[in-house]
Order: C-alpha cells, then structure tokens, then sequence
C-alpha cells in the first residue's frame, strides 16, 4: 500500500483527537497567552500593556513565595511517594500472600474525588476532633500533638502527605508494571550467581527500570507544580502564606483581584518554568543513566 493511501487512511481517525486538541488544549493555550499582556478592570474591559505583566512577576514577593512552596511540596511529597512506591510494587512483585487484596487497599484512595480525600484528611488532621491528636495522646506522646494545618511547619507536609496518600495507587501500577517487564532470565542468572533478593532489588532492578524512574520523576514535577485543589480546600494557602502555591495564588488574583491579564501571566510563566525544570531532570537523570 503507497504511503499517500495510507496517509488518506490514518488522517480520518487522528481528526477527532487533534479537534479535542485544539479546542480543549491549543486554543486556551493560546488565548491565555493572549490575556497575559493584557490589564483587565472590573467592569470587564482590557488594554493591551505589553510584557508589563511579566516584569512585574519576580518583583512580587507573593509569587515568589508560591514559586518556592510549589518546588518544596514538589520535593517534599516526591520524598514520601517514591520510597513507599517502590516498596510497595516490589513487595506486591514478589507475589505475596493476599496479593490481590493489597492491590486493592493501595489502589482505592485514587477512586475517591480530591475535594473529598482532602475533606476527610482536613478532619482527620482537626487539632481536637481529628484522629490524630487523640490517638498520640492516647499512646503518651501528646507532646507530638500539633495543629497540623495551622502550623506554618506542618501545613505544607500535611497537605503534600494527603496528595501522595490519594495518588499512590497510580504509581504504585505504574511502577509494578516496570518489576514485571523486567527480563526473567536476568533475575534468575543473579540468584544462580549466589545474590539474595535485595541485592536483585539494589543491583539489577533499581538499575534497570532508571529509564521509567526518569519518566515518573518528570510526571510528578508537572502534577505537584500545577496543584490546587488539596492546598485549596484543605488550608486556601495558609498559614500565612506558608501552603500558597501558584494555582491557589492564580485563583486568589483572577477572581478575587479581578486581575485576570496578571493571572494569566503567572499561569504562562509556570508553563516556562516546568518545562525548564524537568527538561533539565530529564536530562541530567538521562545523563546519569548513560554513564552508569
């Protein structure tokens, strides 16, 4: 078949997906380009003001401070994801007794919607009616108590621990994906060789699955960087400013401030910026690779 058949053949069933592409994707991205040199008022008019809104970013110290929070909650809940992931797909890759009922209880939080998971997890964290609080004093260690979301040094782990807690099903599927593809015969050539399964686990598998571990990483940068919705209901950004990330301070501009050109600005700006990011991640942990 020539190339021009099939290329009369492919273009019909790519039509669908790059109309949902340009409407739902392209256009916005663009429009929001647009607005982003934009000054808007209340009463709904705009004027065109130049890259006036861009210049003004990094001499803000609130976005500043949301750019900061947004990279440390980024860190942080990387921190606590990727270790436990592992862990968990490499203990459900041995096939372990109950197997199935684990992958169940691992992967169910991610049915629940954000707004309730953060919900659930605001009460539990509550200083006197949570579940936290009462069961550390209950096992003597009151001293460990805390007002969780209102303490400016716990708000910003809490909520990070409530976004891996909802989410880690779906790395953990993806990551036990990674275990199963790995070649059986490499794995079995190690046991002959004398190694136990943690050096399998440190020596050949880690190793192996860097290509997938580079590609999660990137994955969990652009997710954390554009975050909302648990910083949002579970603290709207405080305890003085210390859980304010981009998205929750874009909101705070556009339908608080009404301005929607600066909030647009913000919103391109972090585009930029997570594409630096994790083209350099990208790079230095493909660099990494190659050398090993």
């Amino acid at each position: 078949m020539h190339r021009a058949a099939q290329r009369r053949i492919i273009i019909p069933f790519l039509l669908p997906a790059l109309l949902l592409l340009g409407v739902f994707f392209l256009y916005p991205l663009v429009r929001t380009i647009d607005i982003s040199f934009t000054e808007w008022t209340r009463t709904g008019n705009s004027s065109y003001i130049g890259v006036e809104n861009y210049t003004r970013l990094f001499d803000d110290p609130g976005y500043v401070n949301s750019l900061k929070n947004a990279f440390l909650f980024t860190l942080v809940g990387g921190c606590m994801l990727f270790p436990v992931a592992i862990a968990i797909a490499w203990a459900l890759n041995q096939r372990i007794h109950g197997e199935k009922f684990f992958r169940f209880v691992v992967f169910a939080p991610v049915v629940l919607s954000a707004a309730v998971v953060a919900l659930m997890w605001k009460f539990i964290y509550h200083p006197t009616l949570g579940l936290i609080n009462p069961a550390l004093e209950g096992l003597g260690l009151g001293a460990l108590a805390r007002t969780w979301l209102g303490d400016a040094s716990t708000a910003l782990p809490a909520v990070a621990f409530t976004t891996v807690w909802h989410g880690i099903g779906i790395w953990v599927v993806l990551l036990s994906a990674g275990f199963e593809r790995l070649p059986p015969d490499v794995l079995e050539a190690g046991r002959i060789d004398g190694a136990g399964e943690w050096r399998l686990f440190r020596s050949v598998m880690l190793p192996m699955l860097r290509d997938l571990f580079r590609i999660l990483v990137v994955l969990w940068i652009v997710q954390t960087m554009q975050a909302f919705a648990f910083v949002f209901i579970m603290t709207n950004g405080g305890p003085y400013g210390s859980t304010e990330i981009v998205g929750t301070l874009m909101y705070r501009v556009a339908f608080e401030r009404y301005e929607f050109g600066y909030a647009a600005a913000m919103g391109v700006a972090l585009i930029v910026i997570m594409l630096v990011v994790t083209q350099i991640v990208n790079k230095v942990m493909k660099r990494d690779e190659l050398q090993y």
